[in-house]
């Protein structure tokens, strides 16, 4: 994958199209004051004439009026912001209203796209530094979130320990506090469009994409009297899914130990065979235990390899093969 920056003293043709996906589940409360100061900040962006934003919210089958609060801001909205909605009919979870949002990004034409989530814990004052290293070149930009001083050491804990499991064992280059406070490339998301319903982590799949993407630093923001909804159950439930887009390590170790079984059985078999000679089994007991061996590494090795197959030929065919960079090839 390669990228390439703007090239100096070419202008677009028309504004850019930048859109602000925010998954929104039971905000009701907090959603019109959020939408307001992004607008806020968007408004600023767009006063130059050279953008224009759709702040899009995604309803995550909320169970209070958050889609009722969607349709009045959508209602008063109007260019060069404005607000749009999609309502999904249950509680599908934060990473699908995510990939919601992003497709429909995507089908409107995004220039680019921006997650943030709608608790107030993103600053939207961090939106225009996105949007300059994307025109820097970045396909991706990614966010690294400063620890608040009154986040709580459980959660602080869970969060580093999340992110040290999902890097070692998937190999990804994500670091403490990259959540998905993201900038995407419209181009990079039309490309990876058909791949997006079925990437698990968001998160991983942009560390995956772009990690050498610059990394904007932002000071999290407490919400008081807030209780964060990634619980350790669905924080370690992200993380597997990630490891398991990602990672070959679980099915090396089914292989592995396969063949450390069979080393195994090897070394039990001549202990029969032994005990036998020497007269210290009963009847039958030396070739059941070799049959139990050998059996149980050929099947920990075959599992192994049938994983393999599986993982090339069909779990991977929705992950795309290349990702083109952002080229300018007008003449």
């Amino acid at each position: 994958m390669t990228t390439s920056n703007h090239q100096p003293g070419r202008e677009h043709m028309g504004p850019r199209r930048g859109w602000v996906v925010v998954p929104a589940y039971n905000e009701e409360e907090g959603l019109g004051r959020f939408v307001q100061d992004l607008a806020g900040t968007l408004s600023v962006l767009a006063a130059t004439g050279r953008y224009e934003f759709t702040i899009h919210v995604v309803d995550d089958g909320s169970s209070d009026r958050t889609g009722a609060v969607i349709a009045e801001l959508s209602k008063n909205s109007s260019a060069p912001v404005a607000v749009s909605g999609t309502t999904l009919i249950r509680n599908f979870g934060h990473q699908a209203a995510l990939i919601a949002g992003l497709l429909q990004a995507a089908r409107g034409n995004a220039d680019f796209a921006v997650t943030m989530d709608a608790d107030g814990e993103h600053p939207p004052g961090i939106v225009p530094l996105l949007v300059e290293a994307w025109e820097r070149g970045n396909v991706i930009v990614h966010t690294a979130r400063r620890d608040a001083a009154g986040l709580s050491t459980a959660k602080r804990l869970m969060s580093r320990n999340y992110y040290r499991l999902l890097r070692r064992i998937s190999g990804l280059e994500i670091m403490p506090g990259m959540a998905d406070f993201k900038l995407w490339d419209g181009a990079l998301l039309r490309q990876i469009e058909d791949s997006l319903p079925t990437c698990g982590s968001t998160r991983a799949l942009a560390a995956w994409l772009f990690p050498a993407g610059e990394r904007i630093p932002y000071d999290q923001k407490v919400v008081p009297g807030r209780r964060s909804r990634y619980s350790a159950r669905k924080m370690l439930s992200l993380a597997a899914e990630g490891i398991v887009q990602h990672s070959e390590l679980p099915l090396r170790l089914a292989i592995l130990t396969g063949m450390a079984s069979l080393l195994f059985a090897l070394a039990l078999g001549s202990f029969a065979i032994w005990a036998v000679i020497a007269g210290r089994t009963v009847p039958g007991w030396a070739s059941t235990m070799i049959a139990i061996a050998v059996f149980s590494a050929a099947q920990s090795i075959s599992l192994g390899i049938l994983g393999e197959y599986l993982l090339r030929n069909v779990f991977r065919r929705s992950r795309p093969r290349f990702i083109a960079g952002r080229h300018d090839l007008s003449p």
